[in-house]
């Protein structure tokens, strides 16, 4: 079955370094939960059911989905802040389930977190030289306070405040200076992959744009790995070289950026990119308006998660799930329009 998996990811659309940095395989993540009604009655929520996805060396990896389709736990796995119900996750060649030591500590300075919301994610009793040098303390990165305190100077000036604005606490700036600030401390131990989730969606739409070539910048200066969660469209085709699409705890379609954008295959991909305005009076979009909300992850539908608003439905969509498979171009698709092409 691995053997499977990695003929698999051979065959996806990557960068050309072709250099494979994190895996997945078969992950998945069940929560059990009490029922808000029946007292002593407990529900398994399938928030990730079984994903199968690559990141490679120096690409940015967009994931989007709307909201409870296990997005942001699949993030929480990779950085361990969750354990995995099943499958495993390999950085580096090495299954992170097992870690510990020299090793976990190893992967916790390769793996950092920017989260979503600026506002709550920073310490209000700690200052900013103190909140961006704390890595860099626990991790022993510098031999001073002196040494540590010029890092964190350097630090602030590469996301665009001020050596000055040290000693200032999280109160006293912006929504967006904050976000730099957390910005500088996912970077501060030179990680090799960073999860960002959902890092510009609090902010003001005139922050956004700063944010996100202030990160693509980073990318390039430091040699970073992204894996960029979100659920906005527009800004996932700003960032990304190859986008996941998940619906329900599982990807139902990955490709390049462009590919994706411009052609997507499984018809929940068409219905997303179909919401996004178009910018060119000669580009014209079908809205499709897809029936009904997602399903609840505690009882998913039976075959195809996504066939009770599929437009395209067909009768073995009831009864069976379609796997991810790779397709043409590179791109894979979990669908069974397809199956008579794989």
């Amino acid at each position: 079955m691995l053997e499977k998996r990695k003929i698999d990811f051979e065959k996806q659309e990557h960068p050309s370094n072709n250099q494979v940095l994190l895996t997945l395989e078969g992950v998945k993540k069940y929560f059990t939960v009490r029922d808000a009604i029946f007292a002593g009655r407990y529900h398994t929520v399938r928030a990730v059911d079984g994903v199968d996805l690559c990141i490679y060396r120096g690409e940015t990896l967009g994931l989007v989905g709307e909201s409870g389709s296990g997005k942001s736990t699949l993030g929480r796995l990779i950085l361990r802040l969750e354990r995995p119900t099943g499958g495993r996750i390999v950085f580096d060649g090495e299954d992170i389930g097992g870690l510990s030591g020299e090793k976990q500590s190893a992967f916790r300075r390769n793996v950092q977190l920017i989260f979503q919301d600026p506002y709550s994610s920073l310490n209000p009793r700690k200052n900013a030289g103190s909140i961006i040098g704390e890595p860099l303390k626990i991790h022993h990165m510098h031999s001073g306070r002196r040494d540590r305190d010029d890092e964190v100077a350097r630090l602030m000036e590469v996301v665009g405040l001020r050596r000055e604005q040290m000693g200032r606490y999280p109160h006293e700036f912006s929504g967006g200076q904050r976000q730099r600030i957390g910005i500088a401390r996912a970077v501060a131990l030179k990680p090799r992959l960073i999860i960002a989730d959902e890092p510009v969606s609090a902010l003001d739409v005139s922050i956004q744009a700063q944010i996100l070539n202030l990160l693509k910048m980073l990318r390039r200066e430091y040699d970073l790995t992204y894996l960029f969660i979100t659920h906005d469209l527009n800004v996932v085709e700003h960032m990304s070289d190859r986008i996941a699409v998940m619906y329900l705890g599982r990807i139902v379609e990955l490709a390049g950026n462009a590919a994706l954008c411009k052609g997507p295959m499984h018809p929940y991909t068409e219905a997303l990119f179909s919401a996004v305005p178009a910018f060119s009076p000669d580009e014209k979009r079908g809205r499709i308006i897809l029936e009904g909300d997602i399903p609840s992850p505690v009882r998913p539908p039976s075959g195809c998660a996504f066939h009770p608003r599929c437009p395209r439905r067909m009768e073995k969509c009831v009864r069976v799930t379609p796997e991810l498979m790779p397709f043409r171009e590179g791109r894979s698709v979990a669908c069974h329009l397809y199956d008579s092409d794989q």
